[in-house]
């Protein structure tokens, strides 16, 4: 089967397998072809104006309905740091940043 995967960028790629494999061999495949972490992949499968995660990696594309042409999204999960998020040079990211008030900052208040 010839699959059509989608990045969210808008970046198309098509992927060819076989039609027993599972959604797994399908991440395996993408993972090979494009150079891409498999155990973040994400995939939601496009079909007859529906939208369908594949949360389950053990089964069988053919029992998701996938055909010759379908049309995949792929997403990615946010990678797991020990609890710790980081970029790319390793260096701790704060994803709940507070943001500081200095004396020069007013804030509007509302007398009832």
């Amino acid at each position: 089967m010839n699959l059509v995967i989608e990045i969210l960028t808008g970046t198309l790629f098509h992927i060819q397998v076989g039609k027993d494999i599972t959604v797994a061999d399908l991440k395996r495949e993408i993972g090979n072809q494009e150079n891409l972490p498999e155990n973040r992949l994400i995939l939601m499968l496009h079909a007859g104006g529906d939208f369908f995660m594949l949360n389950d990696d053990e089964l069988p594309l053919a029992e998701h309905g996938v055909k010759d042409g379908s049309h995949f999204y792929l997403f990615f999960k946010l990678p797991h740091n020990n609890g710790e998020n980081q970029d790319g040079d390793g260096d701790n990211i704060n994803m709940n940043p507070k943001t500081p008030t200095s004396q020069g900052d007013s804030v509007p208040t509302t007398n009832k």
